[in-house]
């Protein structure tokens, strides 16, 4: 087997599991705290297929590694759909469900430093997923589940400027926001994403886009490494901006 086969079968392997078709409504746990420009466009053009072996494939990998580890505790990949009263859906795919011991795990591939940020921050994207699995978890089982965040660290390991060992796996537990809280926000993404949808425009440019400089300027990481809708955004642009910093 050569290096184009084995990519060929990991992209087959890690390729979206859900609805691929346009005009769906529906929102996912991963939405909230998105920007709405993302949601959209997977509204208006359906999920392309990864056929480019990037960040997300390396996420997507390290998932299915740690699914099949810890398999005969969790059961991985555990998938929900609820209709909400405005006919749109919310769902969610998660990691690891222990249904006995009432536990949710998500898996997230990151760095240290957004250990410090997730901790700090009640309205960090990590922590709006892991609410969303909950509220869709203990809706179904009309139970209360404990929700933890599995953090893979990339960079950890030993530091050698500080000539310390840093962990490069961490397990938080997390407070969770309300399920009031989550109506609230599911209601807010989908009344604006109607508003868009009739007036058949485009949804304001995604925010932090983490511009990194060239020699010719600088160039949009986010849009670059972690988006599949460059093609079709109006606003990405193939040619480094020049931006003052």
């Amino acid at each position: 087997m050569n290096l184009q086969q084995i990519t060929k079968k990991i992209l087959n392997k890690t390729q979206y599991g859900g609805n691929k078709e346009p005009r769906v409504k529906a929102v996912s746990a991963s939405d909230f705290g998105n920007d709405l420009l993302q949601i959209y466009l997977r509204y208006k053009y359906g999920v392309p297929d990864n056929d480019i072996f990037g960040q997300d494939t390396i996420g997507s990998i390290c998932h299915l590694g740690l699914q099949q580890i810890l398999e005969d505790e969790y059961e991985p990949e555990r998938k929900f759909n609820v209709i909400m009263d405005n006919g749109w859906s919310l769902t969610g795919s998660i990691d690891l469900l222990n249904v006995k011991n009432k536990e949710i795990i998500d898996i997230k591939v990151t760095k240290q430093y957004t250990v410090e940020k997730v901790l700090k921050d009640n309205n960090h994207q990590y922590i709006w997923q892991l609410s969303v699995y909950k509220y869709l978890v203990d809706k179904y089982y009309n139970d209360n589940f404990d929700t933890k965040l599995l953090l893979v660290l990339k960079d950890g390991g030993y530091d050698f400027r500080k000539m310390v060992i840093k962990p490069s796996l961490e397990l938080l537990n997390m407070e969770p926001k309300s399920k009031n809280e989550i109506e609230k926000r599911f209601y807010e993404i989908t009344n604006e994403l109607n508003r868009y949808i009739e007036l058949d425009e485009y949804p304001p440019q995604c925010s932090e886009l983490w511009w990194r400089k060239t020699k010719n300027g600088s160039i949009p990481v986010r849009c670059e490494q972690y988006c599949s809708y460059k093609d079709k955004c109006p606003y990405y642009n193939v040619n480094p901006m020049k931006i003052n910093f």
